[in-house]
């Protein structure tokens, strides 16, 4: 099987064991904003200067919530981005609390993989790997962690991306 343009993203983005959001936001052309201003705990839209994706993050979120929703977004920007436009995407609170009941939907498959390497969503179903001590070293909320689904669903989302949205170039 040759590997899609996405799987080879986060391949090169991966390093010592962890996927580094950054690059990914990079390829994509995203910008990530904080807003003081902000209700909701994040917002991805299509800006309508520059056609670009923006991530806008409430300051007040702590680390491991802004590293969740940015990997969230992402995964809505890259399987839906026509939902993006105008005022885009929101979420709130009560999204964060519900995510482990969409850890089967596409949107949570892209994120957990954008945000955990496959060989460690691989290992977690072992009996000698330390749950607890990787949720706690991780940038994400621990119950996004608790969505990683070893699936072959979320291996064919990632192996069927042969091209990228137009505005991602």
């Amino acid at each position: 099987m040759i590997p899609s343009v996405l799987e080879k993203l986060i391949k090169k983005s991966t390093h010592d064991g962890n996927v580094n959001l950054k690059e990914i936001t990079e390829f994509f052309n995203i910008k990530i904003e904080l807003d003081r201003q902000m209700t909701d705990l994040c917002q991805i839209y299509i800006s309508e200067e520059n056609k670009k994706p923006v991530i806008k993050l409430s300051p007040n979120n702590d680390r491991k919530t802004k590293f969740t929703l940015v990997a969230i977004a992402i995964a809505e920007f890259i399987l839906t981005p026509s939902r993006l436009e105008g005022t885009g995407i929101s979420y709130d609170m009560f999204f964060l609390k519900e995510i482990y009941h969409q850890r089967y939907s596409y949107r949570m498959m892209l994120a957990t993989r954008l945000a955990v390497p496959e060989d460690i969503i691989n290992q977690m179903d072992q009996p000698d790997f330390d749950m607890v001590a990787y949720v706690a070293e991780s940038d994400y909320q621990p119950q996004f962690i608790n969505c990683c689904v070893k699936d072959s669903s979320a291996l064919f989302l990632l192996s069927n991306f042969s091209e990228l949205p137009a505005n991602a170039r």
